[in-house]
């Protein structure tokens, strides 16, 4: 799939040998923070439930899920809906060395759990049905719940943070009807669903704004006072980015964007109150508020699995093709793997960093700095991009 590069100069990155980055330090997390390798077996859900954050530019939080150390008499379910089985313990580390400054454990459930950072050091978490908000003292300043109405086969909540952290994004998401398209992009259904949009004051969790939408959308991610989007006519991607304002005006600003593919999804990531990134497949793309390309790459024979950004920073994710195989209705599909993570400046339109991976299931955060922090199976690594 190509991008429309009419304005800008496409960057090809080829797979060529360059000298490893060493990191500025690294910790094994299971000695030191007594955190699971976060390569394990994953045979439930609760086992996917681990990440990194930079809280601010000297702090990191580490982030996972684990069963409570023994066995526990099941107790009502708490706000987390979760009954004491489960509990996601949080490592804040000096970002500098890795020495642990606090650690905090919460009941959650097996299900979603997760930190976001916000803004001077503050966060929220939501463990399972619960959502916190916390101030840097790790004193807890707000608590909502996160209700499932469990009438749709498909729910969930998905949360992103503003630009200035000031305000936190929730899309309680009820999908009764996913899209069918055939591979060349014939709609055969559009879907139905049911979109509950909520923009919180990301320190109160009070509300500040809400609407409803009738589809999912493919792709988004927020600034102060719009989101970035797919088009909200559709559950699906149809090629058309746009600006879907907090009354639930959407306004399209471009028509030429790549398609879903069947092995691969688009995804977006805000890097100012102007500007977002959209990646996915093998190529990445910076976007203006008014539709305009700023800047692009691709990445041959990689797929884009995610993307974080952080100042004028875009970490990528790229995932090497392995293996070809065919499923049980003889369908041919391609296995990937992590190869490693890749860090952009978008002001300056070059890569600074490429670090190599090892496992399968690896954790990372950019910082405004430049910092990349690397969790790959045991190992956590601190690394700084070339200035």
């Amino acid at each position: 799939m190509k991008l429309s590069l009419s304005f800008v100069a496409l960057l090809v990155f080829c797979n060529i040998s360059h000298a490893a980055t060493p990191p500025r330090w690294e910790s094994n997390i299971e000695k030191r923070y007594g955190l699971q390798n976060f390569d394990r077996e994953v045979r439930s859900l609760w086992m996917k439930q681990q990440g990194v954050v930079f809280l601010t530019p000297e702090k990191l939080l580490l982030y996972q899920v684990n069963p409570t150390s023994q066995d526990v008499k099941l107790a009502p379910r708490g706000s987390s809906g979760g009954a004491g089985n489960f509990l996601l313990v949080i490592k804040i580390l000096n970002a500098e060395g890795g020495q642990v400054l606090n650690s905090v454990s919460l009941v959650t459930s097996g299900e979603i759990s997760r930190v976001l950072a916000t803004h001077d050091g503050s966060f929220v978490i939501q463990a399972g049905a619960a959502l916190y908000a916390y101030s840097p003292t790790l004193e807890q300043t707000a608590f909502r719940n996160l209700p499932l109405e469990k009438t749709a086969p498909v729910e969930d909540w998905q949360m992103k943070i503003s630009p200035s952290g000031e305000k936190l994004i929730l899309l309680h998401e009820q999908v009764f009807m996913s899209p069918e398209l055939l591979a060349d992009n014939t709609v055969i259904h559009d879907g139905r669903g049911k979109i509950d949009v909520q923009i919180l004051n990301a320190t109160t969790l009070q509300p500040q704004a809400t609407f409803a939408l009738d589809h999912s959308l493919a792709f988004w991610t927020p600034t102060e006072d719009f989101l970035f989007s797919s088009n909200p006519e559709h559950s699906y991607n149809d090629g058309k980015l746009g600006l879907l304002d907090f009354s639930g005006r959407w306004s399209a600003i471009r028509s030429d964007l790549p398609k879903e593919q069947h092995f691969c999804r688009y995804a977006m990531s805000t890097v100012d109150v102007q500007r977002a990134a959209f990646f996915g497949c093998d190529a990445f793309s910076l976007f203006s508020s008014v539709g305009k390309m700023l800047f692009a790459g691709t990445g041959p024979g990689c797929f884009f699995a995610s993307g974080a950004t952080a100042g004028p920073y875009l970490a990528l994710q790229c995932d090497r093709y392995s293996t070809e195989r065919l499923t049980g209705t003889s369908v041919l599909v391609s296995a990937t793997r992590a190869d490693r993570i890749e860090v952009y400046d978008l002001d300056h339109h070059g890569r600074r960093l490429s670090v190599a991976l090892r496992g399968e299931r690896v954790c990372y955060a950019v910082s405004a700095q430049g910092n990349l922090a690397v969790i790959d199976g045991a190992n956590l690594r601190m690394f700084s991009v070339e200035k």
